[in-house]
């Protein structure tokens, strides 16, 4: 598995920045259905500009999860944690038509550089 806190770091210095602050951060993503368990919500959208995330838990999120921003998409085809996908910008999370649990967690590794 790959060690997030090194990951980011070296990241960080080929791009000539120094962070500022990191955290985990964990992002709730809710579905939510009619009395007629017709979807309702199953995505949410935040903003992430001048900060770069982190998919901590890519392994933990139902297959078929998409995670797109501005500089990156990514369809989760397959439960792995040996690659770390990065974004910025606008996020949005949107769980696959197959998830029938009420509630998703996605963990990120945020980063705010100086």
């Amino acid at each position: 598995m790959i060690n997030i806190e090194d990951y980011a770091e070296r990241q960080m210095r080929r791009r000539g920045m120094e962070i500022a602050y990191a955290r985990i951060l964990p992002v709730v993503v809710r579905r939510i259905t009619d009395n007629n368990g017709q979807v309702l919500v199953n995505s949410m959208e935040f903003d992430a500009y001048n900060q770069y995330w982190y998919l901590v838990n890519a392994y933990e999120l139902p297959v078929g999860t998409r995670i797109t921003s501005d500089t990156h998409v990514v369809l989760l085809e397959t439960h792995t944690n040996d690659t770390m996908e990065e974004f910025s910008g606008k996020i949005k999370i949107q769980l696959p038509v197959s998830f029938t649990g009420h509630v998703c967690q996605a963990l990120f590794y945020q980063v705010l550089v100086k």
